[in-house]
């Protein structure tokens, strides 16, 4: 008798990360619609530094729940929806840290927080596009 080479069976991707969108999702919604960030200033007007740093909240948080849903889903590209999710929230973070330094009405956030912010999810977001590219190959 002759061992005749086994035929392999194709590999399975590795399941997607949830702990990341997850955990992204939860911050994200905590600080965006549930910690009550004020949007007016203290005349009672509108303060629109303010208005943009809750509306990045929230939508990095409705991108992020997106991605931890299809993450549990098991999707082929949930790596990459969650790169780009952390991407975009990662340019919004960083388009409020600009403005933040040369606006009057600073947010309520210390702005090395927010550039420790902005640099963590730069640093998820081309961790995560670069694994999601790597599992279309």
């Amino acid at each position: 008798m002759t061992n005749a080479p086994s035929a392999q069976a194709p590999q399975k991707a590795p399941a997607p990360d949830i702990f990341g969108p997850l955990i992204g999702t939860v911050l994200f919604g905590y600080y965006g619609f549930l910690a009550g960030l004020d949007t007016h200033g203290s005349d009672g007007n509108p303060v629109a530094l303010w208005i943009t740093f809750v509306w990045t909240l929230r939508a990095a948080t409705i991108l992020l729940a997106i991605s931890t849903v299809l993450a549990m889903r098991n999707a082929p590209r949930s790596t990459l929806t969650y790169g780009i999710a952390v991407a975009l929230a990662a340019a919004g973070l960083a388009a409020v840290f600009l403005w933040d330094t040369v606006s009057p009405d600073s947010l309520a956030i210390h702005p090395v927080i927010l550039l420790l912010l902005v640099v963590w999810n730069g640093y998820c977001a081309i961790s995560a596009i670069r694994d999601g590219l790597a599992e279309l190959r």
